[in-house]
């Protein structure tokens, strides 16, 4: 490879690797405060799924 080309790949796996930091971060930091799990569990999908004809 080139040497610009390794550098892309290189920043690539980077960014990757922060990322993937940062999500599980702020996972571990808002693990009680999940609006869309406190929802589902008020909106059980069985009664979407329950059609009354």
């Amino acid at each position: 490879m080139t040497q610009s080309m390794m550098s892309f790949v290189v920043g690539i796996v980077v960014v990757l690797c922060l990322v993937i930091f940062t999500a599980a971060r702020y996972r571990r930091e808002h693990k009680d405060d999940q609006p869309v799990a406190r929802w589902l569990h008020a909106h059980p999908i069985k009664d979407w799924l329950h059609h009354k004809h």
